[in-house]
């Protein structure tokens, strides 16, 4: 179930008291409705009941997803000095050994973009190494200008992509427009293909799986 406590914020604007909701866990199979509160990021603001004024609260939580089954733990910053172990957890052993996904994530887009991979059921390290071959291989201008690429969908399979296409999309920060890039989907069963024999991509216990471990798995002799 979500655990939820109230704690009394002290608005920036007014600097009167008031109460804000502070998610320990969110099931968004028991409480659907915090999934939306996430993407559209309420679940992070509070409104001042005496002025109106919005204030972002950099919360932690545990997001569960008991249907696609998957734990995120979630925390909006990530330190300097992270160093990439698995965490401690204390977790049934049933979820353990069973087909559940545990994850360390750090930023809110980043926390967005792992529920629909997951959601979507693929495998969350195959598209990050698949991002990091887009970002240094085939479009290096995005590693070089150190922007962020991000899972954005999948397509049915058409006439064009036999087995359809999945989508990614960042920013280009000079010209202030979204940039999609579009493979089909053959592509990253290959990436999937390429984690299972190769043993830097394997993952055991809860670890953050984004872009700076991809790279660190890269500089290890396989």
């Amino acid at each position: 179930m979500s655990q939820v406590k109230r704690e009394t914020i002290e608005c920036s604007n007014c600097h009167r008291k008031g109460e804000f909701e502070i998610w320990d866990s969110v099931n968004v199979d028991l409480d659907p409705e915090l999934r939306e509160k996430i993407f559209n990021e309420e679940l992070f603001m509070y409104h001042c009941p005496h002025c109106g004024h919005v204030t972002g609260i950099p919360m932690d939580t545990l997001y569960h997803d008991m249907k696609n089954q998957f734990m995120l733990f979630f925390s909006f910053f990530k330190e300097d000095d992270f160093d990439y172990k698995p965490m401690d957890m204390d977790v049934p052993k049933s979820m353990m050994k069973g087909d559940y996904t545990f994850r360390m994530v750090f930023g809110l887009m980043q926390l967005k973009e792992k529920i629909v991979i997951l959601e979507h059921g693929l495998n969350d390290v195959a598209v990050e190494r698949q991002k990091y071959m887009i970002s240094h291989v085939i479009i290096p201008e995005i590693a070089q200008k150190r922007y962020k690429l991000y899972f954005a969908k999948v397509d049915e399979p058409s006439e064009e992509f036999e087995y359809g296409a999945i989508y990614y999309f960042y920013e280009d920060k000079e010209t202030e427009e979204i940039m999609t890039v579009r493979f089909a989907m053959d592509n990253y069963y290959e990436h999937c293909l390429a984690c299972e024999i190769d043993p830097r991509m394997k993952v055991e216990g809860c670890v953050c799986v984004d872009q700076d471990w991809m790279n660190l798995k890269f500089q290890e002799d396989k």
